[in-house]
């Protein structure tokens, strides 16, 4: 008491405010403490088999599901307890430097070569065996994440880092914690009985059950199927993106810490980013990732000729696709083509015209062309370009885009085999319906575009159009 009594007032005052400003300090700690301590609690995370686990550092895969079950949503979905497939597939990737992001949505009416996994809880016992050909959406239904995440993996040949899985409240949570969700609708708007959408047309701020509304119809755009319903998802992730943006929502602090609480408690994660540190490191390494540089791109899907409710990858260009994000190469609005010396061409003649083989390698190596073989195979009707694996995808499009008449297209790597293989020479086998290679001043412009967006593109363009009969529930 003596020594405090004898010190200068100077000094005083510098302990007084050191001690405020530890006080400060240490109540500041706390308060980070407790809500990291609540945030880290809300936290929901489920084991998923088959990840690679590796730190939210460097180049990342990350498989984003939306959940369609029922349980526990709330009215107005109907009755269908236990069931949990995926409403929605989405494969993030981000680049080595996370500067650059493609989003990549699957249909989940495609139908794929599903492998064996081990029955999830309530939906049987023991493994379900490999399905040759399953709708993708219902490998979350009979298997888990788990046996998601290894579909996916099979289908693409990529590997996945991480898994974030979302239902309808989590969805309507997260759409509520941003302040709602402006979307544009083109004029005569939607109507969609089904998901109970009726939207006129213009601009409107779209919250909670009206945005699930919103990204879950599909009888009320483009032909009823799900490749309007993306485009719309698609719209709607680029409105989101350029809000959080625009108005600064993760710079401030309390609007962080409040969308931080919502996400938390919302949504499940595998558990390598399954706390908040990870989560935050993540978060971290996105500040440079700039609105124009998300990109979101839809697989080039065909109609399933065994049920044309139901789609297939379209090959090779779905290859392509998936070899860029397995490479990391941008997204340039269209499928890269090679430089046509970098590809080697075998060229085998199935069509019963004399000497066509030759003629078509000649044209083909004028083109710029490695033809490394000319042969003859057994008769065929269709022109087939055949490769093995996404290694050698690029290889078989541009040859294919070289060709007066878009061929049919093989990958010669069956499932479950890993689909990458490695680069090589493809195969044009020439059929009866072979028309020519076309010329350099006209080269066709390829097959038809891949639906994508860029997330700075204006909310107004390119939506789907409404579709005119949207049917009536039962």
């Amino acid at each position: 008491m003596g020594y405090w009594r004898q010190t200068s007032g100077l000094a005083k005052a510098g302990y007084v405010t050191a001690t405020i400003v530890t006080a400060v300090i240490v109540a500041a700690s706390l308060f980070v403490y407790l809500k990291f301590a609540r945030l880290e609690a809300n936290l929901h995370t489920i084991t998923v088999s088959g990840l690679s686990n590796r730190s939210v550092f460097g180049a990342q895969n990350i498989l984003v599901l939306g959940s369609q079950t029922r349980d526990g949503q709330g009215r107005g979905f109907g009755y269908d307890p236990g069931t949990n497939l995926s409403d929605n597939l989405i494969l993030v990737h981000l680049d080595a430097t996370h500067t650059h992001a493609t989003i990549l949505s699957i249909p989940r009416d495609t139908m794929v070569y599903e492998p064996a996994c081990k029955a999830r809880h309530g939906v049987g016992t023991g493994t379900w065996p490999a399905y040759q050909s399953a709708i993708i959406d219902g490998a979350m239904n009979l298997g888990g994440p788990s046996c998601a995440v290894r579909t996916v993996e099979d289908l693409t040949g990529i590997r996945i880092d991480h898994f974030i899985e979302f239902n309808f409240n989590s969805f309507r949570a997260m759409v509520d914690a941003i302040g709602g969700v402006e979307v544009c609708v083109p004029p005569g708007g939607y109507r969609d009985p089904w998901s109970h959408l009726h939207l006129s047309g213009g601009k409107h701020l779209l919250r909670y059950n009206a945005a699930l509304a919103y990204v879950r119809t599909r009888h009320g755009v483009g032909n009823g199927g799900d490749l309007g319903r993306i485009q719309l998802q698609q719209a709607f992730i680029s409105s989101v993106i350029q809000k959080v943006t625009s108005q600064g929502l993760l710079a401030n602090l309390g609007s962080l810490y409040h969308i931080a609480d919502i996400a938390t408690r919302a949504l499940t994660v595998d558990r390598a980013l399954g706390s908040v540190s990870s989560l935050l490191h993540l978060a971290g390494t996105l500040r440079y990732l700039h609105t124009k540089n998300v990109t979101m791109v839809t697989m080039p899907t065909i109609y399933d000729p065994a049920n044309l409710n139901r789609l297939l990858a379209e090959q090779p260009q779905a290859d392509v696709l998936f070899q860029m994000l397995r490479t990391s190469k941008l997204w340039h609005h269209h499928l890269p083509k090679l430089p046509p010396t970098t590809v080697q061409v075998r060229v085998l003649n199935g069509s019963g015209i004399a000497h066509l083989a030759g003629q078509t390698a000649a044209r083909l190596r004028k083109l710029g062309f490695d033809v490394v073989k000319v042969g003859n195979t057994t008769a065929t009707a269709a022109t087939t370009v055949t490769y093995s694996g996404t290694a050698q995808a690029d290889s078989a499009y541009t040859l294919m885009t070289a060709l007066a008449r878009l061929p049919a297209a093989q990958n010669l790597i069956s499932e479950p085999a890993p689909q990458t293989g490695t680069a090589g020479p493809v195969t044009l086998i020439l059929g009866a319906d072979f028309a020519s290679v076309a010329s350099p001043r006209a080269r066709r412009a390829g097959p038809p575009a891949v639906q994508s967006r860029n997330a700075a593109q204006n909310i107004c363009s390119g939506l789907p159009v409404a579709n005119a009969n949207p049917g009536t529930p039962p």
